[in-house]
């Protein structure tokens, strides 16, 4: 028969042995430098949320009014703003004058009324011919309609025109130059 002491020695030797298992594991662990994942930074107090490479697309009644892409993008709750950053907005348009695609910095999409202001490098194209740039430009949704008070360099085929100040009407895409407007048009071609 075992004496009662004898199986005292042998728990107390596993005892000791799983300790030192346990002690010699957390030190090569640690001493090996092994790094966790990689921590992100924290974000700024107003910032709710960050994302990366965004698409959002808005429609009403079944029928797409536009979609915005961005390859980063952070919502601020305080202000219910969405900032963007490296923009494309596109809104659509007909068999006859095809999407406006805006190309931009960055952009604000106020997410209450469904505006976006677009900032730095705003370039717009449609496949049509049309392009205009500008420092910065405004898509107002409730009415459907594009506006800077920047300057801005507009070209549709025959005709260049730049000015101060502009609106265009994404549905029937009328275009108004509001001030100090030089235009070129080229006559048509014979034949």
């Amino acid at each position: 028969m075992i004496k009662v002491n004898k199986i005292r020695h042998v728990l107390a030797v596993v005892i000791v042995l799983v300790a030192l298992y346990l002690v010699v594991s957390l030190a090569l662990n640690v001493g090996t430098g092994r790094k966790g994942d990689k921590v992100l930074p924290a974000l700024p107090r107003n910032i709710e949320l960050s994302l990366k490479n965004i698409h959002y697309t808005e429609t009403k009644d079944g029928v797409k009014k536009w979609d915005l892409f961005a390859e980063q993008g952070e919502y601020d709750k305080g202000r219910d703003v969405t900032r963007l950053r490296g923009v494309r907005f596109i809104l659509p348009g007909d068999a006859r004058s095809g999407d406006i695609t805006l190309r931009a910095d960055q952009a604000d999409y106020l997410n209450a009324s469904k505006d976006v202001a677009l900032a730095g490098n705003v370039v717009a194209t449609s496949v049509s011919g049309m392009r205009f740039s500008t420092g910065h430009v405004s898509y107002l949704a409730a009415r459907s309609l594009i506006t800077t008070d920047d300057r801005v360099r507009y070209s549709d085929g025959r005709f260049d025109v730049e000015g101060v100040g502009m609106e265009l009407s994404v549905k029937s895409r009328e275009l108004r130059i509001l001030k100090d407007v030089r235009a070129v048009v080229r006559p048509a071609a014979k034949g």
